[in-house]
């Protein structure tokens, strides 16, 4: 146990040295853009929302190095914003030219300050809009842009733009029910899968729910479990708890009925992986897992919703997108609940399973939820994923 003690206190002094010396960046949140696209007759209304987070990561808006963006700042490299944005969005393969409709505005969001660009196109009306989107594809392979798409009638259309997928081509939103949105968004759940298999916090948790799974507590110590079976159905459990708190959160969140800054919500993701880290070195939690997988699932449910509720839909739109949002979350959950639990069955006998796996992965991964609350609460970047 001193021999233990000594590494965590080697590792706190590492942490704390490497926040001291690390560079200023932002808060962390999933890097996303919001596009929404209109026609009317021949002639297209574009509102490009970017976070002005991303844009100073790629163009180094911040002149005086302060870490505070002000509108002097932004404004003094307008001309760069616009050239490096409208470089990085194309409509029907570049047939439709856009242009500035309105100056650009900066709106404040709960999850930062995002730059607004007002953009019109006169362009033939065709049967599908071709969209090729190629924002921040240099810096952040995460990024993603979420396209909202109304046609002169029906429900709008939803699709996440993956800057590095290529062109994209959507049916304009045919005649219809105006409570949903069109029935071809799938994309949508493959976004809920993107969202979780980015989510490295999200992930991280997980796992430190998974490490002591393949175990089971005696008066002797850990011991291994005989069967799958006894590390799959309580596993079951926890993991069900925690999908339905995340998923009451992100509804609440999505339809805005409940609001809390990711200034607040980051944080307290970063503080659930510590507990449950510490948890398997020392049962704090007295067992009780479930029900603090439950309580822990309420936090980072809100650390999902983003994504969906800046798009402004129909409540039965909204609905239906959030369904498939969740869903895909679920599926990208599972994938990496299943991929980590059979590794940790197929290791569950190695008689070093207890020191290396069980105590020193819990040690690292409380080791990098350190790091991630240092950075969330005093805005400063040590490691390259959050």
């Amino acid at each position: 146990m001193r021999s233990f003690a000594r590494w965590l206190a080697a590792w706190a002094v590492v942490l704390c040295g490497t926040l001291t010396l690390c560079d200023a960046a932002h808060a962390h949140k999933a890097s996303d853009a919001y596009l929404q696209i209109q026609r009317q007759g021949d002639a297209l209304t574009v509102r490009w929302d970017i976070a002005l987070r991303d844009l100073d990561a790629v163009l180094d808006l911040d002149a005086n190095g302060d870490r505070q963006l002000t509108w002097g700042e932004v404004r003094q490299r307008m001309a760069d914003i616009r050239s490096y944005a409208l470089g990085r969005l194309s409509v029907q393969a570049g047939r439709c030219q856009l242009e500035e409709a309105r100056p650009p505005a900066v709106e404040d969001r709960i999850d930062g300050a995002y730059l607004v660009l007002q953009l019109r196109a006169a362009c033939p009306a065709e049967n599908a809009l071709t969209v090729d989107y190629r924002l921040l594809r240099e810096v952040d392979p995460t990024h993603r842009g979420l396209l909202r798409i109304d046609g002169p009638s029906g429900p709008p259309a939803l699709r996440s733009l993956d800057p590095s997928g290529g062109p994209v081509s959507v049916a304009w939103p045919a005649h219809g029910s105006a409570t949903g949105p069109a029935p071809s968004d799938a994309a949508v759940f493959f976004d809920g899968i993107h969202h979780i298999l980015i989510g490295y916090d999200h992930v991280l948790f997980l796992v430190c729910l998974l490490l002591p799974s393949v175990l089971r507590r005696t008066p002797g110590g850990w011991v291994p479990v005989s069967t799958w079976r006894e590390a799959a159905w309580p596993m079951l459990g926890v993991v069900t708890m925690f999908t339905a708190a995340h998923s009451i959160t992100l509804a609440l969140a999505g339809l805005k009925l409940v609001t809390i800054s990711p200034r607040i919500v980051e944080p307290g993701i970063a503080a659930t992986i510590i507990l449950a880290a510490v948890d398997n070195l020392h049962p704090v939690l007295r067992g009780r897992r479930k029900l603090f997988a439950f309580l822990f699932g309420l936090i980072h449910g809100f650390g999902f919703a983003g994504a969906l509720g800046e798009l402004d839909l129909p409540v039965g739109g909204f609905v239906l997108a959030l369904l498939q949002f969740n869903l895909g979350v679920e599926a990208g959950q599972l994938l990496v609940v299943g991929a980590v639990l059979l590794g940790l069955l197929a290791v569950r006998r190695w008689r070093h399973y207890l020191p290396v796996v069980l105590r020193g992965g819990s040690a690292l991964a409380m080791a990098v939820a350190v790091v991630w609350l240092g950075e969330r609460v005093f805005d400063v970047k040590v490691l390259p994923f959050s």
